[in-house]
């Protein structure tokens, strides 16, 4: 018997309330939007390419994913799988073969949407010389076909319970069949269209008044890009900027809570920041040295001082929102009687040197002297690099040339990552990698629950990495605003629903 899932037509205010939205106690809530709104969203990580699909990172889906480009499938605000492109679709018994009932929607061209523009986009993914930085989630895939011309059917080779999350990623957008300069331009369905990017300062989309679903309540909405904190916070303040997504100087938070003029939100995130600890270095590549340096920083400490107390401590790769995660943090406490004995059993009494590389991005800053302070107390000298975000990218990310660095990953449901040995990690446990793969295809939600506990379980075991804390999703908006997404579990920044009154 098959599983089917069909898009409901369901009216506006339900749609909206997909999303989880914290609505602004202003007049906002009582006078009239206004249509023709541009809203002007305040980030600080611009997009070094729009290429979604061969470019990893979080700036690219968090202004394209589900705004211009959409996938068969989407996740709201609250983890929950809906439909997208496609209307409605049937999962076989077996959990093998997946068919998608199509929407009938455009490009915004004009062309229209087919299953040919699936089978295209899908087959790009697992084509031999793809660069797709998530081809692996595709791994699994047998065939893409097209039916008709309004079905596409997938095939696996067994049962992956993660493949239909993955499809409402960047591995799962459906670009038009032949799409080229993909680095530059962008041509997708979504409810936006996008208008012009000025590199170094702002991405702008436009209103898609033919969109075959709820249109987007602003006409149109920039997404402006300011590194530098105080200036960010400074071009809010001045009015340039309609909504703080993301706050990078924390410790202004209570001056923002304190003015009636702003509303600040707060709401969840998957952010784990991570401070990765290359396992092919030559002292990193110990377990005890990782637990050495874990136990040697006090993170509920590192918590007050980088980011003003807000976060919280994990101790694993596992947001709470995760039906795996379990509070691991008592199995690195801090102690740094500990963290000594365990370098000097490792044959390192006398320390060793280390280089922190450290991306343009606040909580890696605010936490990089914090870290340097704390390993120096057991031995360890560490030196401070700052790096760009192209070389983080390029040296750090891909060729994984690197002792430790601090990012915060974004991608839900991303344990898998831990189970790649040739990712920028370079963890290698083969039990890992079975518990992640037996989790893929258990045939019941407890029994996949279950290993993947085993799984974060064990890198905290092993110290894969050390889990600083878990940024949360703090925003500011004006009291012109409302409906604004106030948790972020998926990749996107969703502007659809954002309402500006006049």
């Amino acid at each position: 018997m098959k599983r089917t899932f069909t898009r409901l037509l369901i009216p506006t205010v339900l749609v909206a309330g997909l999303i989880s939205f914290a609505i602004p106690q202003s007049s906002a809530a009582f006078t009239k939007p206004d249509p023709n709104a541009t809203i002007t969203l305040g980030l600080d990580l611009e997009p070094t390419s729009l290429d979604l699909t061969g470019t990893a990172g979080a700036p690219i889906p968090q202004v394209l994913l589900d705004n211009v480009y959409e996938s068969l499938v989407r996740i709201t605000d609250k983890g929950v799988i809906v439909p997208n492109l496609a209307k409605s679709y049937t999962i076989s018994t077996d959990g093998t073969v997946y068919t998608f009932k199509l929407a009938t929607a455009k490009f915004h061209d004009g062309a229209a949407f087919t299953s040919a523009d699936v089978v295209w986009s899908y087959e790009r993914v697992t084509a031999a010389d793809s660069t797709n930085p998530f081809k692996a989630q595709f791994g699994n895939v047998v065939s893409i076909t097209a039916p008709n011309a309004s079905t596409a059917v997938v095939t696996l080779k067994n049962r992956d319970n993660s493949f239909l999350f993955n499809l409402t990623g960047q591995v799962g957008v459906v670009l038009k069949k032949g799409a080229t300069n993909l680095a530059a331009t962008a041509n997708g369905t979504g409810p936006y269209v996008f208008s012009k990017w000025n590199r170094g300062s702002s991405i702008t989309l436009e209103r898609n008044d033919k969109y075959r679903g709820v249109k987007g309540r602003a006409k149109t909405v920039v997404f402006k890009y300011i590194a530098d904190p105080n200036a960010l916070n400074n071009a809010f303040l001045s009015g340039q900027v309609d909504v703080l997504t993301t706050v990078q100087a924390p410790e202004i938070l209570k001056t923002f809570a304190s003015d009636n003029r702003f509303k600040v939100i707060e709401g969840s995130t998957n952010a784990e920041v991570t401070m990765s600890m290359n396992n092919d270095n030559k002292y990193l590549s110990n377990p005890k040295v990782r637990l050495a340096i874990r136990e040697a920083i006090d993170h509920k400490a590192l918590i007050k001082t980088a980011w003003s107390g807000y976060g919280k401590a994990i101790g694993s790769f596992v947001p709470p929102t995760d039906p795996w995660f379990e509070d691991l943090t008592g199995l690195a406490p801090y102690n740094v009687a500990n963290s000594k004995a365990l370098l000097a059993a490792a044959g390192y009494a006398n320390g060793f040197k280390l280089t922190l590389e450290v991306p343009p991005i606040g909580y890696a800053t605010a936490s990089s002297e914090f870290i340097q302070a704390s390993l120096k107390k057991v031995g360890i000298a560490v030196t401070i690099n700052p790096v760009g975000w192209g070389e983080w990218i390029d040296r750090v990310f891909i060729k994984g040339e690197y002792d430790m660095t601090i990012v915060a990953h974004v991608e839900p449901h991303d344990l898998a990552i831990y189970g790649n040995k040739d990712y920028y990690f370079h963890y290698n446990n083969t039990q890992v990698q079975g518990w992640l793969k037996a989790a893929d295809e258990a045939a019941t939600d407890a029994e996949r629950i279950a290993l993947l506990k085993k799984v974060g379980r064990q890198l905290a075991v092993d110290s894969a990495s050390d889990w600083l804390f878990l940024l949360p999703n703090t925003q500011v908006v004006t009291n012109k605003i409302s409906r604004i997404p106030a948790s972020s579990l998926g990749m996107s920044y969703f502007v659809a629903p954002i309402v500006k009154t006049k």
